[in-house]
């Protein structure tokens, strides 16, 4: 009986490797076959090529041109405090209906005519009003389509909806930059910065559109660009000083 057990538990594994035979041997006939020389295309290095040099600001594309207006000397600022907040207003809004709408009046303008219909406009639009009455909180930057939808602002909620309304009108983001100073009369101050082939023009909160050269008595003391930010300062002899050493960090 035992005999008969082991016979049948003998042809049991024999069968099974039978069955398994084809697949072990389509198996070991893989494994052992080398690649065919059409399926290995070896990484060729060409060692006469000149190394590639490593960016000196690897995320930013196109750098904007630096703000030396309003007779400063502007240099690179590094990571400041409102870098956070440029960044989150000029990302929004581009196809908000009333940006889009402003902009569509201003889209087959030159970049000078883009500037002064949309100063013309937005400055009609929206009138100043302090953070603390618009939003209950002593400093905010308010997104372009709340700006223009409450009609009420101060002067970055201003300068916001007219560079947010001219980038949905065309115009290139970094030629567009928002200026941190002070204004001799009214104190801490914003305004909108553009740069086009005719030059530097400045869009106040009230003014018209003007060059910094006519706008003297704004001095900027940070300015805010896609991707950079920048202090200003003033040429002392060999030395940059700086353009106001006694200003204020918040501007409004």
């Amino acid at each position: 009986m035992s005999l008969a057990k082991s016979w049948i538990g003998l042809a049991s594994v024999g069968a099974c490797m039978a069955a398994a035979a084809p697949a072990l041997a389509l198996g070991a006939e893989a494994a052992a076959t080398p690649s065919k020389p059409n399926t290995y295309r070896p990484l060729i290095l060409d060692q006469t090529a000149a190394p590639v040099k490593k960016a000196a600001h690897p995320l930013i594309l196109s750098r904007p041109a630096s703000p030396d207006v309003f007779g400063t000397v502007a240099l690179n600022a590094g990571v400041t405090f409102y870098d956070a907040r440029f960044r989150r207003v000029a990302a929004t809004d581009a196809r908000d209906p009333l940006v889009q709408q402003l902009a569509a009046g201003a889209a087959s303008l030159d970049p000078v005519g883009k500037l002064r219909l949309i100063q013309q406009e937005i400055n009609r639009r929206v009138h100043w009003a302090h953070d603390l009455e618009n939003m209950g909180v002593a400093d905010f930057w308010a997104n372009a389509g709340e700006t223009l939808r409450r009609g009420t602002g101060d002067s970055e909620d201003i300068a916001i909806a007219k560079m947010q309304v001219l980038k949905a009108a065309g115009f290139n983001p970094k030629d567009l930059y928002i200026s941190i100073g002070r204004h001799s009369t009214r104190g801490a101050h914003i305004l909108l910065l553009a740069r086009t082939a005719s030059g530097w023009f400045a869009l106040d909160d009230r003014d018209g559109v003007q060059t910094p050269a006519q706008n003297t008595r704004f001095t900027p003391i940070m300015t805010l660009g896609q991707g950079m930010s920048w202090i200003h300062g003033r040429r002392v002899g060999t030395r940059v000083a700086s353009a106001n050493s006694g200003a204020k960090s918040k501007a409004k």
